[in-house]
Parts: structure tokens; C-alpha cells; sequence
């Protein structure tokens, strides 16, 4: 993706390719282990406790958070672990016998539609990935889709989308503060009590 070397060449660095292409069994491998882990686990036919009072943002949270130890638990050959720090990705996707890793972002939705524009924010940073991965890695982004009713969730689906390099992206320049740089700022500012 020319939008990661762009990126890396913002923030001072040298660019390095970060998305690679995938080989053409690896995608059909994960599909069909994600598959049997879904089917063994029986997480379609489970009902999900929500907390009272959630939003549509906690609701999917709820049902991600759930999802990966029910997944987990089942699903042979692969597992899902936490990448730590903040940003893109949330998580790992190890193959176990090789210890290869993969890029694993893992969203909940109550609906796909095909015309929705949503952003689904990839990266703000390479940071991440440089760190985690150390250069090429490839990307997968999990999404769950769940019903709700009377304070219960239900997975109805996962949608697995292998990324490569030539996958349209919207690119989107963003500034943003904080407070550590608004008080090493040299602009008049004025704090009342």
C-alpha cells in the first residue's frame, strides 16, 4: 500500500513495505480452520449476556471480547492473542506449529451493508506494526456480524478479509493535539479558574 510508505515517510523514517501479498493457500487454510473452530465451538447457537444500558459500541465490544475465548478454544492450528499498545492492530493471529504471525483486527457489527461508507480505521500510525512485525505482514480483518435482543447477543457470521498491497483504502490526513503539545506550544494560552 504506497499509503504506508507515505505514512513512514511523515513520520521520518524509512519507508519499509508493511502490508505483503498473501500466497494463495494461506487465506483458504485460515477460512477453513476458522470454519471447524465456529462449527466445534457451536458459537452460533450461543446466547451472549449484555450489561444493561449499553451502546452499540459496547455491545460489539461485549460480543468481540466474547468471541475470542469461545474461538479460541476451538480453533485448531491458529489462536488470537492480545497485541498490546494502543492502535492498529488489536490482535495477533499466530499459526501455531510455525509461530507465524499475522495482523488480526477484530470488529462486532449488528449489520453489514454493502454501501456503508464508515470508516474502519486501519492504522494512524506505523508504529505498531513496524515494532510488532518488524516489516512485511500480512492482514487480516475479522468481522463479526450479531443480532441482539432483550439484553442478549447472537454471532450470525464472520467475515474474513485477507488485505494486500492493492486493497483501496481512503486516506485521510489528520492533525490532532494533546495536551503534552498544547503546553509545549509557544500560542497564548489563558487557563481560568
Amino acid at each position: 500500500m504506497e499509503y504506508y510508505i507515505e505514512l513512514q515517510r511523515r513520520e521520518g523514517l524509512e519507508p519499509i513495505e508493511l502490508v505483503g501479498a498473501w500466497d494463495q493457500n494461506t487465506p483458504d487454510r485460515i477460512s477453513q480452520f476458522f470454519r471447524a473452530g465456529i462449527a466445534a465451538s457451536r458459537l452460533l447457537e450461543q446466547e451472549i449476556p449484555l450489561r444493561e444500558r449499553s451502546s452499540n459500541q459496547s455491545i460489539g465490544n461485549q460480543v468481540a471480547d466474547f468471541f475470542v475465548p469461545a474461538i479460541n478454544a476451538h480453533l485448531q492450528g491458529y489462536r488470537i492473542d492480545p497485541c498490546s499498545g494502543g492502535g492498529y492492530p488489536d490482535k495477533i493471529l499466530v499459526e501455531i506449529a510455525s509461530g507465524r504471525t499475522f495482523a488480526f483486527e477484530l470488529k462486532a457489527t449488528s449489520t453489514w451493508d454493502e454501501s456503508d461508507s464508515n470508516r474502519r480505521v486501519l492504522t494512524s500510525s506505523s508504529r505498531k506494526l513496524r515494532q510488532r512485525f518488524g516489516g512485511t505482514a500480512n492482514h487480516v480483518l475479522a468481522t463479526i456480524l450479531y443480532s441482539t435482543e432483550n439484553l442478549r447477543s447472537q454471532v450470525l457470521s464472520l467475515r474474513l478479509d485477507f488485505i494486500e498491497p492493492d486493497t483501496l483504502v481512503n486516506i485521510r490526513l489528520e492533525a490532532s493535539v494533546s495536551h503534552r503539545l498544547l503546553t509545549q506550544a509557544t500560542h497564548t494560552s489563558v487557563t481560568i479558574p
